[in-house]
């Protein structure tokens, strides 16, 4: 096997209580040609400290320090991205981890393929969302029979093409934690800092420009915080709409056919139901500004989808479904409010 640099990069923000989780499950890897460059967004919790005393112990760790926060992950990586030494990246989010062996099977797939994109396994685990620890695996491509013919779900050793693998994309059934080459990302370019969600489209750009995806053992370990920004209603997480937008012109200009349409079409509409019932559901916690911003993303949403769904029963079902709950969470706010004055509640 042989012995390429690989480039772990992690922001780091207000980190303390759960920084030592990426850190160890770097140093405890198998592979050792590694470089971890670690982002500090400008913690003001002691975060920038306790990284400088693992880097003071290990030269491959290194720390930059950012002298203004980003506001999101996103620049922390485009930062690190930007002194990356390795030939494949790894990003890595503050309170994930990966398994010991995970950069090793990388490594080894990587002289098996070729490959400028390797997507290892992965671990979802819901923690403090539910009374219990809940945990979900993805291995290979998920349900691939429904959107590719001939590939056989949770088989590591098929091979994706670019268009492919944008497919599969559109609704994650092959997930974006994976390790891609250098090259690719250059071509690519930087993560937009403009939403949100600009790493999600950033993700299936690079699917889209690669030469080959291949899958490998080992695993990322993703962690779901209730507390976590990305579970908060805030007007940048409607930034979804805006990737989705950029979803459908690709699908266009490059010329994908009516299977790939109707993958993006069912995918909105779910984003657009569940961000509908986050934003009605959680409405009084935002000011008018706010509540208008989203309702003017929501009535963009709207449109889009339309535009290109207007003659699918699905949109109509879909739309009515949404009024129905609406509907029935309005009559639940009435009653609560009518039992909280007669002191019944």
């Amino acid at each position: 096997m042989s012995n390429r640099l690989l480039t772990i990069i992690t922001p780091f923000y207000n980190s303390t209580d759960f920084l030592e989780t990426p850190m160890n499950s770097v140093l405890n890897q198998t592979y050792q040609n590694w470089e971890y460059i670690c982002v500090d967004d400008h913690s003001t919790d002691g975060t920038l400290e306790k990284l400088r005393e693992y880097a003071a112990k290990d030269p491959r760790i290194k720390v930059i320090a950012k002298e203004k926060n980003g506001g999101n992950a996103i620049s922390g990586f485009n930062v690190g991205i930007a002194v990356a030494k390795g030939e494949y990246i790894q990003l890595l989010g503050h309170d994930d981890e990966l398994s010991p062996d995970l950069l090793e099977n990388i490594a080894k797939r990587i002289d098996e393929t070729q490959a400028d994109v390797i997507i290892p396994d992965a671990r979802i685990v819901s923690k403090n969302i539910s009374e219990n620890i809940e945990t979900y695996d993805l291995i290979g491509v998920r349900s691939a029979k429904k959107v590719i013919d001939g590939i056989k779900t949770g088989d590591r050793n098929v091979l994706l093409s670019a268009r492919q693998a944008f497919a599969l994309s559109l609704n994650w059934q092959i997930h974006g934690w994976a390790c891609f080459s250098i090259d690719l990302i250059k071509k690519v370019g930087a993560i937009s800092e403009e939403m949100m969600n600009g790493d999600e489209l950033w993700v299936r750009m690079l699917f889209l420009n690669a030469d080959q995806i291949a899958f490998c053992s080992g695993r990322y370990v993703y962690l779901r915080r209730k507390e976590s920004i990305s579970n908060k209603i805030n007007v940048k997480s409607f930034d979804v709409f805006r990737v989705q937008q950029k979803l459908l012109e690709l699908l266009k200009t490059c010329k994908f056919g009516k299977r790939e349409l109707k993958i993006w079409k069912t995918d909105t509409l779910f984003k657009i139901q569940y961000h509908t019932y986050r934003y009605v559901f959680n409405k009084s916690q935002l000011n008018p500004d706010e509540q208008k911003r989203i309702e003017d993303t929501l009535r963009f949403a709207w449109k889009m989808v339309f535009r290109e769904s207007w003659a699918d029963i699905m949109f109509y079902r879909t739309v009515l479904k949404i009024k129905h709950n609406i509907r029935r969470y309005k009559k639940y706010l009435f009653l609560k409010k009518k039992l909280e004055k007669k002191g019944m509640l």
